[in-house]
């Protein structure tokens, strides 16, 4: 019997990573838990508690200043209706921020389940005594190699491993991991497929797109981080699937694309925007274009869809990983046409959504988005509702524990 069910209300706390990493897809990406989870009823609180400094901080500040990360997500919990129920506690000062450390404490003592999404929460001791522990593998294949080889975000901590291990329930967004085709290894745990909750009636498109004068868009970070070795293999970042794909643009008739890359630390090798540009995409600036968590909402609005390439590991290691910002796309009534990753045995490739894995592929599937723009939107708003929507999502999650 399941330890919760749907018609039961409970007390549940999110992790994430909202306030240390401002961008805003990420803002979306952790927000739409505890968002989803009250839409369902249930009394929620979103405690940020990853024990790295502030990374992303306003220029002259000091290196242990949180006062950007606390801003932004207070500004965020706000907005949604969370003023009293989040918690920012920083590394750098040991101050808790928004609700106190004794108020933790004591929600923590009556929670049911703690979800930690993307393994951001180091679990102390309060939120070890909460019965349902659950882990959002964010990041498949990436993490249960990190696993193995007993990696970890900050130097000094325990590795991956006994970060992982001390939850009880395990989900992943790698949605093939129990296919033979699926290269994850389960590292002796139950993954459970799960995916990115949407929650919908934040992502209604909005007057003023113009068909005519917008471009399929993405946004991608070249590598956001360094190759990985497994099974005397490397296994990569976006950087090389997008190279792979330079000429599309030139191939594809009434059609523009865009494209915002933000140049993250994972490689020294960062890309040449002349060669980019000569192939005929246009790249944007990632502070003008989605600056924060709205300015990122109203760039997908102004999309025609998006054309994306996933991680090379997701690719390689047939993950079945769905992008979360695809999902919002789709939510927008915005087709897709991105990498497949075994994602297409889970959710339906063809209307609305095509996945892709070479240059005719890409190519017949924007096609086939102009000459039917209209019907593909439709198709592409019923895919979200069908498979994202978050009440769909979370519930189902819930009754899992």
């Amino acid at each position: 019997m399941p330890m919760i069910s749907n018609m039961q209300k409970i007390k549940i706390v999110v992790g994430g990573f909202i306030g240390i990493m401002p961008a805003g897809g990420i803002t979306w990406d952790y927000v739409q838990y505890p968002v989803g989870f009250k839409a369902l009823g249930h009394n929620v609180y979103y405690i940020e508690d990853t024990r790295l400094y502030p990374i992303y901080q306003k220029q002259g500040s000091d290196y242990a200043d949180a006062s950007s990360c606390v801003e932004h997500l207070a500004s965020v919990m706000k907005y949604f209706g969370f003023e009293d129920h989040w918690a920012y506690r920083d590394e750098a000062s040991g101050k808790c921020f928004g609700m106190t450390e004794e108020k933790i404490k004591e929600i923590c003592a009556t929670a049911d389940v703690f979800v930690n999404i993307s393994c951001s929460t180091f679990l102390r001791d309060e939120y070890l005594k909460i019965p349902a522990r659950v882990l959002i593998d964010s990041d498949p294949m990436f993490t249960q190699i990190q696993y193995l080889s007993q990696q970890m975000f900050t130097p000094g901590e325990p590795g991956l491993r006994q970060l992982v291990d001390a939850h009880n329930y395990h989900f992943t967004f790698g949605e093939n991991i129990n296919s033979d085709d699926c290269r994850i290894p389960h590292c002796g745990l139950n993954w459970r497929p799960t995916r990115q909750p949407v929650c919908l009636e934040y992502w209604k498109p909005h007057n003023g797109f113009d068909l005519n004068y917008s471009s399929f868009t993405t946004l991608m970070n070249w590598s956001a981080a360094k190759v990985l070795h497994y099974q005397n293999e490397e296994w990569g970042q976006k950087d090389n699937e997008f190279k792979k794909f330079f000429e599309l643009p030139n191939l594809v008739k009434n059609a523009t694309f865009s494209v915002v890359i933000n140049k993250t630390g994972g490689t020294d090798q960062f890309f040449s925007k002349e060669k980019i540009e000569n192939a005929g995409w246009h790249i944007l600036d990632p502070d003008k274009s989605a600056g924060d968590w709205n300015a990122y909402r109203h760039f997908i609005n102004n999309s025609s869809g998006e054309f994306s390439v996933a991680k090379n590991t997701y690719v390689k290691g047939r993950t079945g990983w769905f992008s979360c910002r695809s999902a919002c796309y789709l939510a927008m009534g915005k087709p897709v046409v991105t990498q497949d990753t075994g994602w297409s045995k889970i959710i339906p490739s063809g209307e609305g959504v095509f996945a892709f894995d070479d240059m005719a592929t890409a190519k017949e599937a924007i096609e086939k988005i102009i000459s039917g723009y209209q019907q593909q939107s439709l198709f592409a708003k019923a895919i979200a509702n069908e498979y994202f929507d978050s009440n769909k999502v979370l519930s189902n999650l819930l009754a899992q524990l």
